[in-house]
């Protein structure tokens, strides 16, 4: 009721608000770019305090005092304008005016002498005239801190880092579940059923302008969002024409000169048959061998493209084309140690193992815009992402055998085969000095497979290897499949108020339509006695002959031939939709204060039905969410001066369960299983920041955010006493809070640019460190959920995966002159241990180590047409180590697993025409 009356108050308000004077209002373009519309600029009355920066539009409006004024206009690198001119009290007068640059910058390898959001300079001005709290980072930091995909940049962003063993990132401790993905402002899917997310490495860093990630939720932004938005802007052509090409080769120094196994059935480019091949347990007819291949001199290798092209008509209207493709493959190698425990602590897996994996992607990006003279504008973005990963590992040790002295032999081969496609239509329409209205539709394709998954255990008995025959399942080839079609549409209209530059009222509707159908086959092999095997020639064993000697037996998940559905596929298929009416309301409480006021309506409903493998759910099941959400928000912006604002933030948001997490499907995995729970209930989080900025440059900063989170009915990854130690998802708590502090800085400790020649000589730090307090409740759960608290542990812990300490930092030496440029940077990253998986029902928590990383890239251009680039990363190579924590009685803590990655280096040159 008092957040009501607040708004009504305010609204009347800024109604009411109006000073007798004229108004100045204007377009300010680049000259240098065809006359682009210039945002950001600022517009300022020459001795006066009056003033305000273009929007992205490049509109601005000023109310100025009747009389005789200069009007000056200024943008970093860009000439200086001033003009002069008289108004009187009521009048309105219209000054447009372009700019030109003054200055070459550097932007990724190229340059350029115009104005684009790939820039840090660019985005930092826009960072400090946005009314919301937001962090962006462009084209042109991504290639100085040598970033090559989504997923490293914004893990160099305050509060943002990567969890090994896990895709996606974690933003402030929390994790998949709480953040959401967007591509320019409109909703993504993931391509993995085990992840809300989209992979982020997805995303190359030549298809990318910016990456923004909001952490304090707008009426803009789709409720089912707790930690942050993570919106992908995809690159466009900002100049007339663009050709150029880019080649690069690159090595693992644990990688390159291994003997590396690859599966059959792959290859290269990364195609596969997804098609399991069988249609009668009497015949034995797969299309892929057990027997791996062998390989030598893995050299990782990338090539992209990109070509754009502006046509101008004669009424002003313009049409640009830009179009980006890329393939690159990358080879991998680790070995290290694997080990698991019973409830108690007790290891009962010990082994030794090797893993090879081959990655390749394909990317083909399009943007094609159609610009009006009246600044409307109509787009079309296609995006399709090809990734396959190869993968064969080998396990040795002890695992829980039917005779203590036994060794376990695993080996595990695996390919997951996705492939993405975007489709978006983005409008923007102006009517008249007022109205604006923004419309976009998106339909989105996911088509992803893992076809033929072998895992063989053999137990090393009396001088010989033999397959397992404690379950048939030890011995198995699975086929999963995955489509998801996701249909998402806005509409809203934007309405200005006379007098006021950045007084404006947004309202409008969302929509999302999301199916996913997935489906898996397994085959299992039961051996009733041990028979013995060559571990290097599967194959010999795994046959028709051997089928038909009664020497296995081959069933799927459903038994045998005698089951008439024994070749129904496990499946779950989900379905959501939402709707959704917005409405933000933005107003200048005064020259100094930003009033952001709005509210989010969603109706959700979500619906899993599920046929899968786990005991009790071999009958059709089904999960529902039928929930309404009103989610409100407030933004204040005071410019305490020129240089120092502050800014407080807060917001309403929830979190689903997702399609996977809710489907009681069980994946295997080597030393874990995962399965989903069909009694979640959502999550409801409520944010609140506090912001201080201070820009001492144009190209500087450092900046001090608190926050805090409160969660009702937190969905936590818990471990649960299950065959094959299983992981699951649990609302483990009634509430959880997470608090703290982060501190961001830009500084330039030496600047200096030569009058004869204009060379420019700059040497840069910059900093960002995240301090994060978390705590849940593990005694209080759910009431479907009595079961999985903390049995005879502590009532609390730590939110799952939120490292209490978070730094990124680099150091970068600039210098460019004429025809040559060169940027060289030391980057380092660290986070302290945290969660991996809560501990309940005896378990205690798996959690993994903190650790430091170190790259250091340089690149140089030469001339207008070559640049060349040089990375080496991880040059620290540190233990990767997740372990079991102590439980206080005799077992210490427990190392579970451990592996190192190797130093990355690699050499890449680009050509533009």
């Amino acid at each position: 009721m008092k957040l009501k009356f607040l708004i009504i108050t305010l609204f009347t308000f800024a109604l009411s608000f109006a000073q007798n004077n004229g108004t100045v209002t204007g377009t300010i373009t680049d000259k240098d770019l065809n006359d682009e519309t210039l945002p950001f600029a600022s517009v300022v009355i020459k001795g006066t305090t009056i003033g305000t920066n273009t929007d992205e539009n490049g509109k601005y409006s000023l109310s100025v005092p009747e009389g005789s004024h200069t009007l000056v206009i200024a943008f970093l690198g860009y000439e200086t304008s001033e003009i002069s001119f008289t108004i009187k009290a009521g009048e309105t007068k219209t000054i447009n005016q372009a700019i030109g640059s003054t200055s070459v910058v550097l932007t990724d390898i190229v340059i350029e002498k115009t104005f684009n959001r790939e820039k840090e300079s660019a985005l930092l001005v826009e960072q400090k005239n946005a009314v919301v709290i937001k962090q962006t980072i462009g084209a042109q930091e991504m290639s100085r801190k040598g970033v090559s995909d989504a997923e490293g940049a914004v893990t160099k962003m305050t509060g943002v880092t990567k969890q090994q063993g896990a895709k996606n990132v974690f933003v402030r401790g929390l994790g998949d579940r709480y953040n959401s993905t967007t591509m320019n402002g409109m909703p993504l899917p993931s391509e993995d059923p085990e992840y809300k997310n989209i992979s982020l490495d997805f995303f190359t860093s030549n298809i990318i302008k910016n990456i923004g990630v909001n952490k304090t939720f707008g009426s803009e932004i789709y409720g089912d969002v707790g930690g942050a938005n993570i919106d992908i802007v995809s690159k466009e052509l900002s100049g007339n024409q663009e050709l150029e090409i880019g080649i690069s080769t690159g090595f693992n120094s644990q990688t390159v000169s291994e003997d590396f196994l690859t599966l059959d059935g792959g290859n290269w480019f990364g195609t596969a048959d997804k098609n399991p091949g069988i249609n009668d347990l009497r015949v034995y007819s797969f299309a892929n061998n057990l027997n791996t291949n062998q390989q030598s001199t893995q050299i990782n290798t990338a090539i992209n493209a990109s070509f754009g092209k502006r046509f101008d008509f004669e009424n002003n209207d313009s049409f640009t084309m830009y179009v980006v493709g890329a393939n690159s493959s990358d080879y991998k190698y680790r070995d290290g140690k694997i080990r698991q425990t019973t409830s108690i602590g007790t290891v009962f897996q010990d082994q030794d193992y090797k893993k090879y994996t081959y990655n390749v992607s394909q990317t083909l990006m399009g943007n094609f815009k159609y610009k009006m003279e009246n600044s409307n504008s109509i787009s079309y973005n296609s995006l399709y992402i090809h990734s396959n990963t190869q993968s064969v590992g080998d396990y040795l040790g002890p695992n829980n055998p039917e005779q203590e002295g036994d060794i376990e032999y695993l080996r595990r081969q695996q390919m997951n085969n996705n492939n993405l496609w975007v489709n978006q239509l983005l409008s923007e329409l102006k009517f008249g000095n007022k109205w604006d209205l923004n419309l976009g539709a998106a339909y989105n394709m996911i088509r992803t497979s893992e076809p033929d998954r072998r895992s063989n255990k053999y137990i090393f008995r009396n001088g010989n290897y033999s397959p397992s025959i404690n379950s048939a399942g030890d011995n198995e080839r699975y086929f999963g499949e995955l489509n998801e079609d996701d249909f998402a549409g806005k509409a809203v209209a934007t309405y200005k108020f006379e007098n006021e530059s950045q007084s404006k009222l947004d309202f409008g509707y969302n929509f999302r339509h999301t199916t996913r159908d997935f489906s898996s086959l397994i085959f299992n092999h039961r051996f009733s006695t041990l028979t013995p095997v060559d571990i290097n020639n599967a194959d010999g064993l795994y046959n028709q002959e051997n089928l038909d000697n009664g020497i296995f037996q081959l069933q799927t998940g459903r038994g045998t031939m005698n089951n008439p559905r024994v070749f129904d596929p496990f499946t779950y298929n989900g379905t959501r939709t939402i709707n959704a009416a917005l409405t933000t309301f933005t107003h200048n409480i005064n020259e100094s204060l930003v009033l952001v006021v709005g509210g989010r309506f969603e109706k959700v409903l979500q619906e899993v039905e599920y046929d899968t493998n786990i005991a009790n759910s071999n009958t059709n099941g089904i999960a529902e969410i039928d929930k309404s959400y009103f989610l409100p928000n407030l933004n204040l912006k005071y410019n305490l001066n020129e240089k120092n604002i502050l800014r407080l933030a807060g917001s309403m948001s929830y979190t689903l369960p997702q399609f996977k997490e809710v489907a009681p499907f069980k994946y295997q995995d080597v030393s874990f299983s995962s399965q989903g729970n069909p009694d979640l209930v959502p999550s409801e989080n409520y944010n609140a920041d506090i912001k201080w900025e201070f820009y001492p440059e144009s190209d500087e900063i450092f900046a001090v955010t608190g926050f805090y989170k409160h969660i009702k009915n937190p969905i936590a990854r818990s471990e649960i006493p299950s065959g094959g130690n299983t992981l699951t998802y649990l609302n483990v708590g009634g509430t959880a809070d997470a608090m703290g502090i982060e501190l961001e800085a830009k500084k330039n400790i030496y600047k200096v640019t030569s009058e004869e020649t204009g060379k420019e000589t700059v040497f840069s730090a910059g900093a960002n460190v995240s301090y994060l307090y978390t705590k849940q409740d593990l005694e209080n759960p759910l009431p479907q959920f009595t079961n999985s608290s903390a049995q005879g542990g502590k009532g609390y812990d730590e939110l799952q995966g939120a490292s209490p300490l978070l730094l990124n930092a680099d150091l970068t030496y600039n210098v460019k002159n004429e025809g040559y440029s060169l940027t060289s940077s030391v980057v380092v990253n660290y986070f302290s241990d945290r969660i991996y998986s809560v501990g309940t029902r005896g378990f205690e928590n798996i959690v993994e180590k903190g650790i430091p990383t170190l790259d250091f890239v340089t690149q140089t251009t030469f001339g207008e047409h070559f640049g060349l680039s040089l990375k080496a990363k991880n040059l620290i190579n540190p233990e990767f180590r997740l372990t079991r924590e102590s439980n206080g009685n005799e077992n210490p803590e427990t190392v579970l697993s451990t592996y190192k990655l190797g130093l990355d280096f690699s050499l890449g040159l680009t050509y533009k025409f």
